[in-house]
């Protein structure tokens, strides 16, 4: 009888251990980090076309008209090309990229960048704008949205016109955005919601996310999302998030990552901790 109950102990504690191990692919696997040279580096964008990867600066106050900010350039081994590509911007943040144009949030303002020249050649005002944060730019439509978490509302730029897309309750603290077949992703308020482009409709896809700084939509539609205080997670829709990686007790940020779909990583700004780190994982495609 010993032996039985010595036996199923033995197989039980095999289950138990078996369930908590992360499935395959489940885990960030860290490639490499970027030597000092970042200012608060606080979103991150890698261009296909080019393989070039830029990142905003805030080099301040995220609030503050310094024009202190910049963007930088890395490589995709993570060696910082051109640490000031582009200066003179104020608190920088979230990026998108539209016929070599690359779009800037700051504060109040979309900065438009001619990519070839690295210049900046246009600055639109959006009036009532409180703290402009996260960039989708729409391939298809040749369109550019923007969150300001500062009033809770989506804007649109579109044809060199700003206006207001969405807004009320369900948008408050908006911030992460991300641009998948003909839906508008985006985190606000507790939620990941998506959003029919051509008609506005609006829906809740995954609940209860807390903050949601960075965004990815995989091919296999899974949400890839970071919190800014550090946490990274992943989710399918409607179902609960998992932590993928938390560096909030080393006082490491994890806020508006990049994704390297063809290699399969994940770059994410440490904002106050000023490097851009990067993880593999089969997660990322």
């Amino acid at each position: 009888m010993m032996k039985t109950y010595l036996v199923l102990f033995v197989f039980l504690s095999t289950l138990a251990i078996h369930a908590q191990t992360p499935q395959q692919g489940m885990v960030l696997n860290k490639v490499w980090e970027t030597a000092p040279g970042l200012k608060i580096p606080e979103s991150v964008l890698h261009d296909p076309a080019t393989g070039i990867i830029y990142v905003s600066n805030v080099d301040g106050s995220p609030s503050a008209k310094d024009g202190n900010g910049f963007i930088a350039t890395l490589s995709q081994d993570g060696k910082i090309q051109k640490p000031d590509w582009v200066t003179g911007i104020d608190a920088p943040k979230g990026m998108g990229i539209l016929k070599n144009k690359l779009f800037v949030s700051n504060i109040n303002e979309v900065v438009e960048i001619d990519i070839p020249t690295a210049k900046i050649v246009k600055r639109y005002p959006v009036e009532g704008s409180k703290f402009l944060n996260d960039i989708a730019t729409d391939t298809k439509t040749g369109k550019v949205f923007i969150t300001d978490s500062g009033t809770g509302q989506i804007y649109l730029l579109d044809n060199g016109f700003v206006s207001i897309w969405l807004q009320g309750d369900m948008y408050k603290s908006a911030n992460g955005l991300f641009i998948n077949d003909n839906f508008l992703y985006i985190g606000a308020d507790n939620n990941i919601l998506r959003a029919e482009i051509k008609s506005g409709e609006v829906k809740v896809c995954v609940p209860n996310t807390g903050s949601v700084d960075g965004l990815f939509v995989t091919s296999d539609k899974k949400f890839i999302f970071s919190d800014w205080k550090g946490s990274v997670f992943v989710a399918a829709e409607n179902q609960k998030p998992e932590l993928l990686l938390n560096t909030s007790s080393q006082n490491i940020n994890a806020a508006d990552f990049g994704v390297l779909v063809s290699k399969h990583m994940i770059l994410i700004p440490t904002f106050g901790d000023n490097k851009v780190v990067c993880y593999s994982s089969d997660l990322i495609k």
